[in-house]
């Protein structure tokens, strides 16, 4: 499954106003966050028109894992907590942070 995302291929984009830093993978997959020395603030991981249950996005966070210290995820949307709470457990992540609760509402929770 790993083969089937290729190498990272790394790139700067914009995120909002900021300059962000986007890994792109085979099949559409990409990660886009933040790099802060040796951490990383994940905004987005997209698994592009791919299945979900393919084990992408996880197979995606196991490559780019060993580049950071630590990896947090802030503004997620609240039907994807489950699949970071499990990326969290499977230590692929260490802290969730803002989260995108139905009504557009941003809270901050600890995980």
């Amino acid at each position: 499954m790993m083969e089937r995302l290729g190498g990272i291929n790394e790139c700067a984009c914009y995120y909002g106003k900021r300059v962000a830093t986007a890994f792109r993978f085979n099949g559409g997959v990409r990660i886009i966050g933040f790099k802060q020395g040796g951490n990383f603030d994940l905004r987005v991981l997209t698994i592009g028109f791919n299945p979900k249950k393919d084990r992408l996005g996880e197979n995606a966070l196991k490559l780019i894992r060993p580049l950071f210290n630590n990896i947090y995820v802030n503004e997620i949307y609240e039907d994807a907590l489950p699949f970071w709470v499990k990326m969290k457990e499977r230590g692929l992540i260490n802290s969730i942070g803002t989260i995108k609760w139905e009504g557009n509402y941003d809270y901050t929770m600890s995980c």
